[in-house]
């Protein structure tokens, strides 16, 4: 009973720290001091203009301080990443029937333990103090998450006790992360204005569909474990 309550506990945090991350962005945004990288006179946050991590910057492109945008930012991004940890410590365990099935969620779990990490790591390296440090945890956040999802998306497929749908919301997810990554790949001759616009998109979309992915597989990680 201990250990289903633990892991109910588990899927529960992995629900609501998609949750909070929806809610403490939208109130940051209104609380951001102002400007885009190509236009520092821009007084608020423009939703497709400025990116997730400008929220997290100590100063804003205005050149203004972004003190309690840049708290909320850090606190709600961190708690996104810490929510991940426990998820995928207890999520093996639907898929031990098989040895094979059984590596391949725990090498899963080991990217989106990895992935949570670095999102810790983006949240502690704002985009102006620590640029590099900033730009590589992202990188490396957003390619263990996309390493995390496919290897779910083939063990649910493969595993005939778990329902096929969360493998399919995992590929969806995949998909708009591939999607992303080759935009920007494509973007980078195009105007600046016209490439700052798509990027932003792109990162809203992405992320967006990566926390909703996160809520429903955190409500069908609860669902089978009521089975």
């Amino acid at each position: 009973m201990a250990r289903k309550n633990w892991r109910s506990l588990a899927f529960l945090i992995v629900i609501l720290g998609s949750i909070q991350f929806i809610i403490l962005t939208f109130i940051a945004m209104f609380f951001y001091k102002g400007g885009t990288y190509i236009d520092p006179s821009t007084s608020q946050y423009i939703f497709w203009h400025n990116y997730f991590s400008d929220l997290g910057r100590y100063i804003s492109h205005s050149g203004i301080s972004n003190r309690i945008s840049f708290i909320l930012f850090t606190i709600t991004l961190a708690l996104w990443g810490l929510s991940q940890i426990p998820f995928f410590i207890t999520f093996p365990y639907f898929f031990t029937n098989s040895k094979k099935l059984k590596s391949l969620s725990i090498a899963g779990s080991i990217f989106g333990i990895l992935m949570g990490v670095f999102y810790v790591g983006i949240a502690f390296n704002p985009s102006d103090l620590m640029n590099n440090l900033h730009n590589l945890f992202v990188v490396f956040g957003f390619g263990s998450g996309f390493v995390c999802i496919i290897l779910y998306s083939a063990v649910i497929y493969k595993d005939s006790n778990y329902p096929n749908f969360y493998a399919k919301i995992f590929v969806i997810s995949a998909i708009i992360l591939s999607l992303y990554f080759i935009t920007l790949g494509l973007i980078q001759n195009i105007n600046i204005a016209m490439r700052l616009v798509l990027s932003v998109i792109g990162q809203k979309i992405m992320i967006y569909s990566l926390l909703i992915c996160g809520i429903i597989q955190g409500y069908g990680a609860l669902k089978q474990l009521k089975c």
